[in-house]
């Protein structure tokens, strides 16, 4: 029995190609091709040494096609969840303008950058996340663990406080429906998790993300750095302006960007210039950036100030990151030391209530 492309995305349905993996692949695409290699044989090595399946499938997919007589870039479209639309459109200007050695090597170097930036954010992200899961666990403990030893010593006082009172009681409710209560949870993240898979979803999320402090400069930083880098890689290989802003509109990530990415597109299109119209939305397009746009395209250097751009904003990314955790240990300190003033008005208040009263007597 034969198996279809269709069949064979579906068998890796939940698997990712790693971004650093396609970028390896690009590199060694471009060395091969550069030693003189065939392109056919260049394909059927990456096919046969890489160690993903879905990029073997994928490459050995492209390699049918290509010995068929089809172009390399044409065939990677079957494969657009690997292959992204810069990839394929820098791969195509490449074998058009007899450049695909030096086209993948920009390729190969734009994908690794662009991959070492989006680590270095999430890894920045990794530490708070683990505070507030230590902090929910311990809280869990003292629901499972501690107050069922207290709950015995505290009903016996007299004049318990409603707060603590209640607490208790929703300790006892949480421990009695546990399983139903994780189950809800459960439910409910997947819930949003699929509504914020939509397309309404996702652009609530690309604008919380833009509106929330401490974040919203590092995801417009890091947006910027993606941007320049795409649009000056594009340009670079000879990609028309137009075209280029479409397909960076397309891959942006941000569905408030690639809104307003269009918008600059159809005004490129009308006859304004790229700087001219990001002028338009000041608080997506800082003025020294729209600035630096405007230098390139008057002095016919828009490739290379984009480059500066990419440089310049990748520099403050890294340094934002770097710095993440200092800037939200205030958010993590307020958020620790409410879960600790909770536990101290539920635990020491009732302890606090009864050493009062055998004092009286």
């Amino acid at each position: 029995m034969t198996i279809t492309i269709s069949d064979k995305k579906k068998i890796f349905l939940f698997s990712k190609v790693s971004p650093l993996d396609i970028a390896l692949s690009m590199r060694h695409l471009a060395i091969m091709l550069k030693t003189g290699l065939a392109i056919e044989d260049a394909l059927k090595v990456l096919a046969e040494q890489t160690t993903d399946e879905r990029l073997k499938i994928a490459f050995t997919d492209t390699l049918d096609d290509v010995r068929s007589g089809m172009a390399m870039a044409e065939s990677m479209i079957k494969h657009k969840d690997i292959f992204s639309e810069i990839i394929i459109s820098i791969i195509s200007v490449g074998e058009q303008g007899a450049t695909l050695e030096k086209n993948l090597i920009f390729l190969a170097d734009y994908l690794k950058k662009n991959y070492e930036l989006q680590r270095k954010v999430k890894g920045a992200l990794l530490y708070p996340m683990i505070i507030f899961s230590v902090t929910i666990l311990e809280m869990i403990g003292v629901v499972y663990f501690i107050l069922p030893k207290l709950e015995s010593l505290f009903s016996s006082f007299k004049n318990i406080s409603g707060f603590t009172l209640f607490v208790l009681q929703m300790a006892a409710f949480i421990r009695s429906n546990g399983v139903y209560l994780a189950a809800g949870i459960i439910i409910l993240i997947l819930g949003i998790n699929r509504l914020l898979a939509t397309d309404r979803g996702k652009r609530f999320k690309d604008r919380v993300a833009l509106k929330i402090p401490v974040m919203k400069n590092l995801t417009r930083n890091n947006i910027l750095t993606t941007f320049s880098r795409s649009l000056g890689i594009l340009l670079e290989s000879g990609i028309p302006i137009q075209a280029a802003m479409d397909i960076t509109s397309n891959t942006i990530g941000n569905s408030v960007y690639g809104k307003i990415l269009k918008e600059v597109q159809q005004n490129i299109k009308s006859g304004k210039n790229l700087a001219y119209s990001m002028h338009k939305y000041p608080q997506y397009f800082p003025p020294t950036y729209v600035k630096m746009i405007e230098v390139g395209e008057s002095t016919g250097s828009l490739e290379e100030n984009l480059n500066y751009l990419y440089d310049f904003y990748a520099e403050e990314v890294e340094e934002m990151s770097n710095n993440l955790t200092t800037l939200l240990e205030p958010i993590m300190l307020i958020f620790v030391g409410l879960m600790i003033g909770i536990l101290a008005l539920i635990i020491i208040g009732p302890i606090y209530q009864l050493t009062g009263s055998i004092r009286a007597h």
